[in-house]
């Protein structure tokens, strides 16, 4: 039955993402650019609707969208070329959903419950900024959402769970992702096997360091997978093999730059590692407009005869300023890319259409204002900075990483100034790079994170641009030797599916199919009854235990069920409140009550205005506690056993207003 649900699900979706193309292919003309465009001008114009009146629950939408989604592709629904056209959007987006499938779980893991916890600040469709379901009695203002937006757009749409749409959303990314991808090759390359390596490349591609994996970590495909991203400064002190040990020493007090000093852990994170990982977290969202406006830079260099020129450069204006609202790190990054072709353009007496590109800056501007009037006063201080001397990338670790961008930056230079496009775009690379070496964030890490959040962010966002731009541009050089040298690194980078490929046959995965990424909880019997109550009780504040700080199980139930948490991850909470004292008391109030030893626990719960506490599975190791609470919440809340063997009973305390 689950199978049937998601097979219909994902061809409504995809007709409608079909049509969509159709309808936008009226103003952008390439079918890929057209999806992209529909969906991001729905989105920001709802974005902006709703800081003014929620809309609430769309599922009534689907069948009307269905309907003129079949009416607007009309007979070419049968047709092969159609058809074909589709696959640069549908074969990503497979390869997305089957790795979701395959590892569906929205857990404690890395950030998947801190990115449901943001789709299920929206999935209500209330007025923006909606309520914190992480914090009691505050808005969701601090953060950039318009991913999670949405993500949860698309759920209220569908009518589905948020755990759903986290899942489904993804693998919508990564199909424009492809898609967009295919659209910059497709301007340059001709051949269809290079342009299917680029894509591979950009979808499944690691970094420089991917032939290398599985020599310096032999025999552990998940370390693999994480080395890829956090070789520098990580991974890179943990080598195991006596060629990695030799190739990058560990980092001793003896050759150390300055006593005490701790190897910067530089991450870049590739688009196959964040599905890896399963998070929809913001750059995801950043590759996405990030190809979007590089496949409109493409199709204006090399337009097609009927073109209008115009609404292409509308679009791509409006790439500049919605980095704020989806993936803030990388505005400078974003504004920097389309200052700098418009630059190449006027320098070489080309049409660089000024007016429209300021027209669709502007017009975007004006709809992201009303989120920006919320968030900006709420935004932490991250003041830029010189890197210093001791923080910069090491030599060794930095060529492992980037050598196929220097690869590719040395056969576009040797192109030589007469290819104009690919001289420009080396040189912009390099002063980019340049920038995120001798530049750093000044965020509140410091020690081995001093430049963490600064290389994760922009590292991230420059490499897939470089590898795929660069290449397109050498892959269609006049030298042949020119051309085959520049697949090289895509090649390179694509031996990354080797561990991957070992990480699929070599890992379990107990909970594939189960789309709504709650199989971790529906695992256990007392968990799965506690869920099932939850999601058909009323909507009520929740409690859940506390025993970390983040990435614990805290909140899993409350955001599986879309009720409110008490509290969500109190150190995530913090460095993103700008450490509220009231947060840490909260979490110390917590921990107490359920070791039995807060005084006055039902005087405290309903301050709290707590509506249900659970208790769970995951609370066993306080048993005996159980039977004090019970004597100690009585009569204002009533115990709710859900599951029972014995003396063992787990289930939820239910506030009695009397």
């Amino acid at each position: 039955m689950n199978a049937i649900y998601l097979a219909l699900t994902v061809a409504i979706l995809l007709v409608n993402l079909g049509g969509l193309a159709c309808l936008f292919t009226r103003w952008l003309p390439d079918r890929n650019i057209a999806r992209a465009g529909g969906l991001l001008a729905i989105c920001l114009v709802l974005f902006f609707v709703e800081h003014f009146i929620g809309l609430g629950k769309l599922g009534f939408l689907w069948p009307i969208t269905t309907i003129a989604a079949v009416a607007l592709i009309g007979k070419r629904l049968c047709s092969k070329d159609w058809l074909d056209g589709e696959l640069p959007f549908v074969v990503p987006f497979l390869f997305a959903l089957i790795w979701r499938l395959a590892y569906p779980d929205i857990d404690a893991a890395t950030e998947h419950l801190t990115d449901l916890y943001f789709i299920n600040n929206y999935i209500g469709g209330d007025t923006l900024p909606p309520a914190d379901r992480w914090l009691p009695g505050y808005v969701f203002n601090f953060y950039y959402g318009f991913l999670h937006y949405s993500v949860a757009l698309l759920g209220r749409w569908l009518g589905v769970s948020a755990g759903v749409a986290m899942n489904l959303g993804g693998a919508v990314v990564f199909g424009l992702l492809g898609s967009l991808g295919w659209s910059v090759a497709s301007r340059f390359v001709t051949k269809l096997p290079v342009k299917v390596l680029i894509v591979v490349a950009l979808i499944c591609g690691g970094t420089g360091v991917a032939p290398l994996l599985t020599m310096l970590f032999p025999g552990n495909a998940e370390i693999q997978m994480w080395g890829n991203t956090r070789f520098a400064g990580r991974f890179d002190q943990d080598i195991t093999s006596e060629f990695g040990k030799q190739l990058f020493p560990k980092l001793t007090p003896e050759t150390a730059p300055v006593p005490g000093f701790e190897p910067r852990d530089l991450p870049l994170e590739t688009p196959s590692y964040l599905l890896f990982l399963g998070d929809v977290h913001p750059p995801i969202g950043g590759f996405a407009l990030l190809f979007f406006a590089l496949a409109l830079m493409a199709r204006l260099e090399k337009p097609e005869e009927g073109d209008d020129a115009r609404p292409l450069a509308f679009a791509l204006g409006a790439t500049m300023p919605l980095p704020l609202a989806l993936n803030t790190w990388v505005f400078p990054l974003q504004v920097l890319l389309v200052a700098g072709w418009f630059v190449y353009r006027w320098r070489g007496k080309l049409a660089h259409y000024l007016p429209w590109l300021m027209a669709g800056a502007i017009a975007a501007s004006l709809l992201l204002y009303p989120f920006l009037s919320n968030f900006v006063p709420n935004a932490l201080s991250t003041p830029l900075g010189w890197t210093e001397t001791f923080d910069h990338t090491p030599l060794r670790q930095g060529l492992a990483i980037w050598w196929p961008i220097l690869w590719l930056v040395v056969l576009a230079l040797l192109q030589g100034p007469k290819n104009r496009l690919a001289w420009w775009s080396a040189f912009g690379v390099v002063a980019m790079w340049l920038m995120t070496e001798f530049i750093t964030v000044h965020d509140p890490h410091s020690g081995a994170y001093e430049r963490f959040n600064t290389v994760l962010k922009w590292w991230s966002w420059l490499y897939p641009f470089a590898l795929v731009w660069l290449t397109a541009l050498n892959a269609s050089a006049r030298q042949k030797w020119l051309r085959a040298a520049a697949l090289v690194p895509v090649f390179a980078v694509s031996l990354y599916l080797l561990p991957q490929a070992n990480f699929w046959m070599s890992s379990q995965r107990p909970h594939a199919g189960r789309i709504q990424g709650d199989g971790w909880l529906r695992d256990d019997d007392a968990n799965r009854a506690i869920l099932t109550w939850l999601r058909a009780a009323p909507q009520g504040l929740t409690l859940e235990s506390v025993e970390r700080g983040s990435y614990s199980q805290t909140s899993g139930f409350a955001m599986h069920a879309g009720q409110p948490s008490a509290i969500g991850w109190p150190d995530h909470v913090n460095e993103w409140r700008a450490n509220p004292g009231f947060v840490g008391q909260r979490a110390d109030a917590v921990r107490s009550l359920y070791q039995g030893q807060l005084p006055d626990a039902k005087d405290w719960l309903k301050n709290q205005r707590i509506q249900y506490m659970v208790w769970s599975r995951f609370d066993s190791a306080h048993g005996p506690v159980l039977a004090q609470l019970k004597t100690q919440l009585a009569p204002d809340y009533v115990w709710m056993p859900l599951w029972a063997n014995g003396d063992e009973q787990y289930g939820v305390f239910k506030r009695l207003y009397r």
